[in-house]
């Protein structure tokens, strides 16, 4: 984990150096490839394109059990998730990555492995490591490839239990998926962390889930390393919920912060990388942190926190069809305008206290983006929020 062993370095000078291309580097592809295939009629399959200058692209078919196959650029960054008909998730693709569908191969915890670690390290790439419902005091580090499922976010916590420690580090493993867990009780560790989530490097800084540039691997290529995938989480009462630190790209949709100090933080970030479908709420800090970051932020509901989006340097990226109440700014709010691009200023009327659900004649209903392209399970438009878009059921998986 971040910080585990002695002390954190130095933090590392503004502005990063640009990488230098390793000898012996393959060159990139002029065409991206990836097909889906073991699809089975009836399954919604979602495929977000990331690119460097237009507003992604989202689009949802019905699988007739054909494979599907999508080409793009070599700057292209295909992410799929595939749903049954309900939208209940059965697996993931992000580029080349092996985690796909329903592994032949599922772990279980805690019937065939006592700690989650010990599942993770026993997988292989595609593998799927199954927990069940329960509360697991664990800090792990996942594995390239390998899907960490929970048993849904309402059975299944990862707690902290107060103490400065990350709960699940996606650092070096690309192609991973956690999905369907509640975590908890991450405080900041001794030290710079305790103090602005901007002023020093990510690693210095502890989250409900971490993830940051690997010296080992290299830096994070998503043309050549699919992006990890954070989806149907709640992070709750953490000091931060997500970081992601320098390069360290991931697609963070369809989860809920809440009552975090910081819910969303891309630190020393310098690349882009998916915002979707997430609810911010009560965040006692900020809700999203966006330093040097070209963050798409999509389709998400951001309510009560003392600063909605912060901005630090100029990058920005799209952020459109977001609703927002009751926060006491945006920080830099030149780089964005509410009653623009689908971004409003509105009461969302959550289903009751504690859950986010939307409320009949919400106006985050029928509202998201990709209209025409992507559609929720029930073929009516994405909504905004976690409950929204092609990931909206949050199935117990």
């Amino acid at each position: 984990m971040p910080g585990d062993i002695g002390e954190p370095p130095l933090p590392e000078p503004w502005p990063f150096p640009e990488p230098e291309p390793e000898p012996g580097d393959p060159p990139l592809p002029r065409s991206v490839t990836v097909t889906l295939d073991e699809l089975q009629p009836g399954w919604l399959v979602s495929t977000s394109r990331l690119v460097d200058h237009d507003m992604p692209d989202e689009r949802t078919v019905t699988s007739d059990g054909s494979p599907i196959t999508l080409v793009g650029t070599a700057t292209d960054v295909f992410i799929a998730t595939i749903t049954d008909a309900d939208g209940n998730l059965l697996g993931t693709r992000a580029m080349h990555a092996p985690c796909t569908m329903a592994s032949a191969r599922q772990l279980h915890v805690p019937r065939d492995f006592s700690t989650i670690q010990g599942a993770i390290d026993a997988a292989a790439p595609g593998d799927t490591v199954r927990v069940a419902g329960g509360t697991y005091t664990e800090s792990v580090q996942l594995r390239p490839g390998v899907c960490l499922l929970g048993a849904g976010a309402r059975h299944t916590t990862l707690d902290a239990g107060g103490q400065g420690r990350t709960l699940v580090d996606l650092t070096g493993a690309p192609g991973s998926v956690v999905a369907g867990f509640t975590m908890r009780g991450v405080a900041p560790r001794y030290g710079c962390a305790t103090e602005d989530p901007f002023d020093c490097s990510g690693n210095w800084y502890t989250a409900g889930v971490y993830l940051g540039y690997s010296s080992l691997l290299g830096w994070n290529d998503p043309t050549r390393e699919a992006p990890p995938i954070i989806a149907n989480n709640v992070f709750a009462s953490n000091y931060i919920g997500v970081m992601l630190y320098h390069h360290g790209i991931a697609v963070v949709r369809n989860n809920v912060f809440v009552n975090n100090r910081s819910g969303f933080v891309a630190n020393h970030y310098q690349d882009r990388t998916l915002l979707a479908n997430n609810v911010f709420v009560d965040n006692t800090e900020l809700a999203i942190g966006n330093q040097a970051a070209y963050l798409d932020i999509i389709d998400n509901i951001v309510v009560g926190s003392p600063l909605g989006i912060r901005f630090q340097y100029i990058q920005t990226g799209h952020i459109a069809c977001n609703l927002f109440h009751g926060n006491g700014a945006n920080a830099n709010e030149a780089r964005f305008t509410i009653g623009t691009d689908g971004n409003v200023e509105a009461e969302p009327h959550f289903a009751g206290p504690g859950d986010y659900h939307l409320a009949p004649g919400s106006p985050a209903l029928d509202a998201g983006c990709h209209q025409g392209k992507a559609h929720e399970p029930d073929g009516t438009p994405p909504d905004i929020g976690a409950f929204g878009g092609p990931l909206s059921a949050w199935a117990d998986l």
